[in-house]
């Protein structure tokens, strides 16, 4: 196995999202969950009742809003791009269609995980594990819960440094227009677009982002309708699904964002229900279809 396989390997992984616009970070969260474990210094196969609830929780933590999650779909299909593999798999533990059954994949002793070359890659390389997280984060998720989801596999601090991830190009699978930025803080006239915080230090700004509506990691456009001025407060919650905008541009604070403190009230509460403050140009608007697209991929809901 060298650096040029294995990254083909996983630049090669198989999701839907580009076609169909649809987030399916499945297989990526699992390989991110199995790079944490790998970190660790844990066995390279796992049972999958154990693997089952707490890919369960990424999927509700960081995939797309869905009625049911099914964490035994990628743990089956990840194989086919050749970073898995299945020990115990039998025609016992497969429905009509073929579909893993995750009782009988959970009341069984099926295990997975990297294959022993790819096992062996990676804890003699720890770049390109690096790497590959870097890469699986850019490639599916917003750089404001990079951080939130690196804790939750347990990989902590393994980012590459900022040198080292412009160097690489494998980590930039779409390029970024340097102007989204501060076109949509301009547009938004330096104000988050819900609470109006415009904090500065020597007219610098301090905690005010450009968001996308419709991720970038996603496919969504470097353009200001795709954008929104926001302090790093709401960008969290907006990124994360805590809170959307609907169709008239209100802010809808999903049931799952919660608090008991005052901050919950000053930061979420009173502006529930209101209209986001708009860009100074008309067409500088959010754009239908972004909006959407968020509140059917991000938005975590009202009920």
């Amino acid at each position: 196995m060298t650096s040029e396989q294995f990254l083909k390997l996983l630049t090669s992984v198989h999701t839907w999202k580009r076609r169909q616009e649809r987030r399916a970070p499945y297989k990526p969260l699992l390989l991110l969950l199995a790079l944490g474990r790998l970190r660790q210094g844990c066995p390279r196969l796992r049972l999958y009742r154990d693997i089952e609830s707490e890919l369960r929780k990424l999927l509700i933590g960081f995939g797309p809003p869905r009625k049911a999650y099914h964490p035994e779909q990628p743990f089956q299909r990840l194989p086919n791009d050749g970073l898995w593999e299945l020990h115990g798999l039998s025609p016992t533990h497969l429905d009509a269609s073929g579909q893993l059954r995750a009782r009988s994949a959970r009341d069984s002793e099926l295990k997975g995980g990297f294959p022993a070359e790819i096992q062996a890659f990676l804890i003699a390389h720890p770049f390109e594990l690096r790497q590959a997280v870097q890469y699986l984060l850019n490639d599916n998720f917003p750089e404001s819960i990079h951080a939130d989801l690196l804790e939750a596999v347990n990989l902590g601090e393994i980012l590459l440094p900022a040198a080292k991830r412009e160097e690489n190009a494998l980590l930039s699978t779409r390029s970024r227009d340097p102007r989204f930025c501060p076109n949509v803080i301009l547009a938004y006239r330096r104000q988050c677009a819900i609470c109006g915080y415009d904090i500065r230090l020597q007219d610098q700004l301090m905690g005010l982002e450009a968001a996308h509506i419709f991720w970038h990691a996603s496919g969504g456009p470097d353009e200001v309708p795709n954008g929104l001025a926001l302090c790093t407060v709401h960008r969290k919650a907006f990124d994360r699904g805590g809170i959307g905008l609907g169709d008239n541009l209100e802010l809808m604070v999903s049931s799952v964002l919660q608090g008991r403190s005052e901050a919950w009230e000053i930061w979420f509460g009173r502006f529930a229900g209101r209209s986001i403050r708009q860009p100074h140009q008309f067409r500088d608007l959010p754009n239908l279809k972004y909006l959407q697209w968020h509140r059917s991929q991000v938005f975590r809901g009202l009920e």
